[in-house]
């Protein structure tokens, strides 16, 4: 029986070429899945940075003394700490673990541009921090509030709390 060409089949350096393309689509597969599963993870971490700051400024506005240093200095939370000093954070799945975070409250006074207005407030930078590839990355923010009080709670402001 004579068979033509087209009933023959592949041959062996078809099928050796066919695999060689194959091995290539799947390499660029797995690269392109490996940095999805990275760059998700990342957006999560940063995710959660951002609730713990909101969480931090709007305890600050809200007037808690607790986290309104001083003009001038700082309050921080180191690796593993965030979690004992803010239990509210481990509660339900609103958060991942705080303790993957760090956290800095710096208090930068009163800013020059109502230093004739006639307002007493202060601006708190927020920092929180998380360690991603063997480096710090974190997210930061600003925000106003009564400077802290010298005894007592200090008064809400009108409009926010």
């Amino acid at each position: 029986m004579n068979l033509r060409r087209g009933q023959r089949g592949m041959t062996l350096l078809e099928v050796m070429i066919a695999l060689g393309i194959l091995m290539v689509v799947m390499g660029a597969l797995a690269t392109i899945l490996t940095d999805s599963i990275r760059f998700n993870a990342s957006a999560g971490q940063r995710t959660q940075a951002v609730q713990i700051l909101n969480y931090l400024g709007r305890q600050i506005v809200g007037g808690n003394a607790s986290l309104m240093p001083t003009s001038g200095s700082q309050l921080s939370w180191d690796y593993g700490e965030l979690g004992n000093a803010f239990p509210d954070l481990n509660q339900g799945d609103h958060f991942a673990d705080p303790d993957n975070y760090r956290a800095r409250i710096i208090n930068k006074g009163q800013p020059a541009s109502l230093a004739s207005s006639g307002v007493s407030l202060d601006q708190y930078e927020i920092e929180v921090c998380w360690e991603s590839g063997g480096k710090d990355v974190c997210v930061r923010t600003a925000t106003l509030s009564s400077p802290p009080p010298t005894g007592g709670t200090p008064p809400p402001l009108p409009g926010i709390n």
